[in-house]
């Protein structure tokens, strides 16, 4: 309901300002401008400044000319119609917190001696927050867009208004018809008065006051007074607007994502083109599809190994040790992880470390942000002799004292491990590597054996 009535009061906002649009035009409100004295309420860059007194209006010379002339002063910049209109305005200098109260008493001890006023340097007076010290009354030049209602009131206006009291009688004046009308100053009726007879004003009107008794026979305007139901809107309408500043940001958000993706995956592109999985046209090789097969261990470092023949100089025992190393992830205490491995389990890994760096150098050389020592640290050879014993038909308790772990993660490295190995096969014989596939088909059906591949331990 209350969504309902914020839709409602928008619509009669919006209408309200095409029918102020139209009333704005010159040969509309032109002839009510033309004497000094009339009260005008008007905004200036969404801020309200209330009511003010007309002083003069002009048009801009010669753009009713015919010709180049009248072209000329119709192109040159600025609105053809200006109203100089006296408002209650607060200088903005007072508004500095950097200048000191001397200071400050000083310029509202000299305020009267301005008397011209501009947006940029003067602001609307807060009523029951300023000082009404710092009231000053000054003649603002504004556009016939900045006028928002028309006062059927005119005031006199003295002769010379540049001198202090001349604007404080009038501004004295001002008051005095805001206290005898409580309910509103009178304006001019756009039909009657101002003879605003246009076929799109009056669909507007109409429009207007639909609208309005739409709103006033709505239950939020029948259950609640009507600063309740300004409150309730004003809240609703600023939830609103928050939404909408979440939608956003979210949107923003989503987009700075995309380009962040965008560039990894630029880069990542690089990458598979210097490793030679793909060609210069994107077009997928061999390495590629052989990478396709593996997502249980980094692939670019397992590819490499397959491809510069490292696992067909070793048994089927080395082979399932080494690919352990690209599985196990518990952090080792010692400095040197190489530290008492055999030289048959060493050699495999230090040349496991040169694919690493060879793989680290390639995505560092496409600018894809890596440390090249920490890349290569993530190899951890902790398990190898575990792996090693394992395949060589080693009981389960034998193999857990060779290793620093609890059981479970022994078994979880080796169910892992299997899963790779089964991985690398279907990639042997996706490239017809027949000798690899017996390999690994090898490796496979000496690690599922025993406890590690029961499908319950309570069996």
């Amino acid at each position: 309901k209350v969504g309902e009535n914020y839709q409602m009061n928008e619509q009669l906002l919006l209408i309200e300002r095409k029918m102020k649009k139209i009333i704005r035009k010159p040969q509309f409100v032109g002839p009510f401008l033309q004497n000094p004295g009339r009260m005008i309420k008007c905004t200036i860059e969404g801020e309200g400044y209330g009511w003010g007194v007309l002083i003069s209006y002009k048009k801009k010379t010669g753009t009713g000319a015919a010709g180049a002339a009248g072209k000329m002063a119709s192109a040159t910049p600025g609105p053809q119609h200006t109203v100089d209109i006296m408002l209650e305005c607060v200088d903005r200098h007072f508004d500095d917190e950097t200048v000191n109260a001397a200071a400050k008493e000083e310029d509202i001890s000299n305020m009267g001696l301005l008397w011209k006023g501009s947006f940029r340097h003067c602001r609307p007076f807060k009523m029951g927050i300023d000082n009404k010290k710092l009231v000053s009354y000054r003649v603002f030049t504004i556009g016939l867009e900045n006028i928002e209602e028309i006062s059927a009131v005119r005031l006199f206006v003295p002769k010379d208004i540049h001198p202090e009291p001349g604007r404080q009688n009038l501004a004295k004046s001002m008051k005095e018809v805001q206290r005898r009308f409580p309910e509103g100053v009178p304006l001019l009726d756009p039909v009657q008065d101002m003879n605003v007879n246009s076929a799109d004003f009056t669909k507007l009107s109409e429009r207007s006051e639909a609208l309005k008794k739409r709103l006033s026979s709505h239950s939020i305007c029948a259950g609640f007074t009507e600063d309740e139901r300004r409150n309730i809107i004003c809240s609703y309408g600023k939830k609103k607007d928050l939404l909408e500043q979440v939608k956003v940001i979210r949107n923003e958000s989503r987009s700075c994502q995309g380009m962040v993706k965008r560039e990894e995956l630029k880069q990542m592109k690089r990458v598979l083109r210097h490793l030679g999985h793909v060609d210069a046209n994107g077009v997928i090789q061999t390495k590629g599809r052989t990478a396709c097969e593996i997502n249980t261990a980094n692939e670019l470092v397992v590819v490499e190994l397959m491809f510069i023949g490292v696992f067909n100089d070793l048994s089927v025992e080395q082979t399932m040790a080494l690919l352990s190393c690209l599985i196990f992830d518990e952090r080792i205490s010692d400095d040197d992880p190489v530290k008492g491995l055999k030289s048959y389990l060493s050699n495999p890994f230090f040349k496991l470390q040169e694919c690493a760096r060879t793989v680290a150098k390639a995505m560092i050389a496409c600018k894809i942000e890596l440390d090249e020592d920490e890349f290569v640290g993530k190899l951890n050879p902790g398990l190898m002799e575990a792996v090693f014993a394992w395949c060589k038909g080693a009981k389960f308790v034998d193999v857990q004292r060779l290793t620093g772990t609890f059981e479970g993660t022994t078994i979880r490295t080796l169910r892992r491990l299997e899963e790779l190995v089964r991985q690398l096969g279907s990639a042997a014989k996706a490239i017809g590597n027949h000798e690899l596939q017996s390999k690994f088909e090898k490796g496979s059906d000496l690690m599922k054996r025993d406890i590690v591949f029961c499908s319950s331990l309570y069996l």
